[in-house]
């Protein structure tokens, strides 16, 4: 693999403006020759242009849905701002209220929004007709190019790079390439390539972490199955990120400084509870009373998935043994974290063959989160009330995705990266100013039943199958 490093371009070009011939002395008959040379952008002129690439944590996803209350703290919208960009003009898909859900209301002509946190649980925020979904909800579908913040929930690595729509994209029939790539009007451009298009000097790209999660969150991780293989995994990573450099480099004669990140472990999620504290959330005895082995049908049970809670709320101690897709085990966490440490590895070998490519360390940052920045909302409510919950937390209703002040932290991440590789001074985002109400203004309900409604359950998964 050659390095690639930036590099100025010079085209030349076929005529000169008038002026310029008549200036240095030669008739229109005998044009000279003319050169224009299109400079490598340095300083803040790197900043004139910023384009994101990546899946849901890049678009802003946030308690199991897109819906402009995410949007508006996604983190790439915070770096927009953070370079001083107008309000307004960073383009983002923006969704209004209650946003499109990763889950099925079981009506296909109904779609589901986010959830929402309703007094004693999580629910729907409310629906949409899906008739209404195009005229309602999808507040920048006219918006004439691709959009700058070009984030995909679902999307996995090859997505990035193949998938145009919900009819070939990794994870069937996923609709959210439908209305952030709008291949309808666009005619079939990658993700990638549509951010190539907007000739960008810097690039944000965070993509990885659902070629791990789509095995984690069905309980049953299987290599080459539902967890790409790190070799395949590194060679599709190199190739994106030279697919990006070479197509703006084409288009513009320069190259694109890349922010990328890697990919977090799945233990720095509250999705995935340790069996102590899903006995706590579930009201279970501990094991002296009630063993391992009648409580999980993998008696190794290293991790539960939180819509565990769900299925006993439902099903009660007749329930019991969890069935296997509820756990991840010894030999299942290793599938997994073996995966993150490949992928990690080969992006980290990616970032130090290519001078114009940097990297955030995401799974160090996301592991350093403290206890609490790092427990659910819900487990936290029972101990401490609703608000100081919803202030203490870094992460969603949904368990993976994060908070607003959670996206400040991302972006807070990057733009330190940005300001080592770059030697620049970029201000960072003030955490206390970013807020997050998980009951999205609703009055809650005195009267809801405690636990994770089957809706919520099914919103924490969907986004990855």
């Amino acid at each position: 693999m050659n390095k690639h490093t930036m590099t100025h371009a010079k085209i030349p070009a076929a005529a000169a403006v008038l002026l310029a011939l008549l200036a240095a002395g030669c008739g229109v008959e005998t044009p000279a020759p003319v050169e224009l040379t299109y400079e490598q952008p340095t300083g803040e002129a790197i900043f004139s242009n910023y384009v994101a690439i990546g899946n849901s944590l890049t678009a802003g996803f946030m308690d199991g849905g897109l819906v402009m209350n995410g949007q508006v703290n996604s983190y790439p919208q915070l770096i927009a701002s953070a370079l001083g960009y107008p309000a307004g003009s960073f383009m983002q898909p923006l969704i209004a209220f209650p946003g499109v859900g990763s889950t099925s209301t079981g009506d296909p002509s109904i779609v589901a929004g986010v959830l929402r946190f309703d007094g004693a649980s999580l629910s729907l925020a409310g629906t949409t007709p899906l008739a209404d979904v195009q005229s309602t909800l999808l507040l920048a579908a006219r918006w004439p190019v691709a959009y700058q913040n070009l984030g995909v929930p679902g999307a996995t690595l090859w997505d990035g790079m193949n998938a145009t729509s919900s009819a070939n994209s990794q994870s069937p029939g996923n609709s959210y390439f439908d209305f952030i790539l709008r291949n309808s009007v666009f005619g079939g451009v990658v993700m990638c390539d549509q951010a190539a298009s907007l000739g960008p000097t810097l690039v944000t790209c965070w993509l990885g972490n659902n070629d791990a999660l789509g095995g984690a969150t069905s309980g049953e991780p299987v290599l080459g199955t539902n967890v790409t293989p790190p070799a395949a995994f590194a060679a599709m990573y190199e190739t994106l990120l030279d697919r990006v450099t070479d197509t703006v480099f084409a288009r513009t004669g320069f190259t694109p400084v890349i922010i990328t990140a890697n990919v977090p472990d799945i233990a720095s999620t509250p999705y995935f509870m340790p069996k102590a504290l899903f006995r706590t959330m579930a009201g279970l005895p501990g094991p002296d009373t009630l063993p391992d082995a009648n409580l999980f049908a993998e008696a190794d049970a290293v991790y539960v998935r939180f819509p565990a809670l769900s299925y006993l709320a439902a099903a009660g101690m007749a329930g019991l043994p969890l069935p296997e897709a509820y756990t991840l085990d010894v030999a299942e966490t290793a599938v997994v974290q073996d995966a993150v440490t490949g992928f990690n590895a080969a992006i980290a070998t990616a970032v130090d063959e290519r001078d114009h490519v940097h990297l955030y360390d995401a799974h160090a940052a996301l592991a350093g989160l403290t206890a609490g920045q790092a427990t659910h909302f819900l487990a936290l409510e029972a101990q401490y009330g609703a608000d100081i919950a919803a202030a203490t937390t870094y992460f969603s209703l949904d368990g993976i995705h994060p908070n607003n002040r959670g996206y400040g932290h991302v972006a807070n991440g990057f733009i330190a990266t940005i300001n080592e590789a770059l030697d620049t001074e970029i201000p960072s985002i003030n955490l206390a100013n970013l807020t997050w109400d998980p009951t999205y203004g609703i009055p809650i309900d005195d009267k809801a039943a405690p636990g994770l409604s089957p809706e919520a359950a099914r919103a924490m998964d969907a986004v990855f199958r």
